[in-house]
């Protein structure tokens, strides 16, 4: 197999690896289930919810399975109460957004580990909400599955403002896809990396086997671009080289640097010649029709 052979059976089995982890994480989901805890109903990530006995400063509180949390606590200053919460907690994260949830609310993401977290705080009469939610990895299903809780809230009959839809959708064009990922913006940056990985790949190989920069070798002495194996144990190593012909020498170039030199005198009987290659002891050379005749009739007269 010559050195483009390779690169294009590497190009398409990395296509296939992305299209199938394509295609099983984009039917990734979280799901959920329409609840009220609290007071509060919604729709809330799927999982076993428990009440959390450790809960400080009046908060009475439920966790779920999937990392997300629930808390409230009345408060007879709520919008004071929520004011100080906001300042104390996020004044110095850039991706956050006011809600028009019920009396005020505000929404937040923050980076976690190779994951982030999202908070939703508010308040309504004398009572403040907070919901949080983690996620381990920075594909966008939590993130979906915390905005769906957020979207479908409802207390006492009063059900989430339809501007909120706007708001949320405004943070998004803040997100840096490096920060969090759709299943799309994650294929297409491994195919950005992929792709400068090959042709960097590519412009190695192609400059492997270009000719040596010498005065004296005349033109039609060199073949570039020829395909070099070499055999070693448990591995094979295929890349480009240049033959060519010096003297009583026929030498075998890498990255413009001899690599092999076989005596065509007296190793001529160790060149064993096949359909389109010849091998001599652990390497094989593999070149076109018409230079695979000419090496052939050179080296063999």
């Amino acid at each position: 197999m010559t050195w483009k052979k390779t690169l294009w059976l590497t190009f398409f089995i990395m296509l296939a690896v992305m299209l199938i982890v394509y295609f099983v994480i984009s039917r990734q989901s979280i799901q959920g289930n329409a609840m009220k805890i609290m007071g509060v109903s919604s729709i809330f990530p799927a999982g076993n919810c428990s009440r959390i006995p450790d809960a400080k400063n009046g908060w009475q509180g439920c966790g779920f399975t999937g990392n997300f949390r629930f808390f409230s606590r009345s408060s007879p200053q709520a919008r004071e109460d929520f004011q100080k919460l906001v300042k104390e907690n996020f004044s110095r994260s850039p991706l956050k957004q006011d809600l028009a949830l019920f009396d005020g609310g505000v929404y937040v993401l923050q980076r976690a580990g190779k994951g982030y977290r999202m908070f939703c705080l508010f308040y309504k009469g004398g009572v403040n909400y907070w919901a949080d939610m983690l996620s381990r990895d920075s594909l966008h299903f939590s993130r979906q599955a915390f905005e769906r809780f957020i979207l479908n809230l409802e207390i006492e009959g009063e059900k989430t403002a339809a501007a909120v839809v706007g708001q949320i959708g405004s943070l998004h064009g803040k997100i840096s896809p490096f920060f969090m990922q759709t299943p799309g913006q994650l294929l297409g940056m491994m195919a950005t990396i992929f792709t400068l990985v090959m042709l960097f790949a590519a412009a190695m190989i192609r400059f492997s086997g270009s000719c040596p920069r010498r005065q004296d070798q005349a033109g039609e002495a060199c073949t570039p671009g020829a395909t070099l194996a070499i055999r070693g144990f448990g591995r094979r190593n295929v890349t480009a080289c240049c033959l060519c012909r010096e003297g009583e020498f026929l030498v075998i170039y890498r990255f413009r640097r001899p690599y092999l030199k076989i005596n065509i005198r007296r190793e001529r009987q160790d060149i064993v010649w096949e359909k389109r290659s010849f091998r001599y002891k652990n390497i094989r050379v593999t070149l076109d029709d018409d230079d695979f005749q000419n090496w052939r009739l050179r080296l063999m007269t």
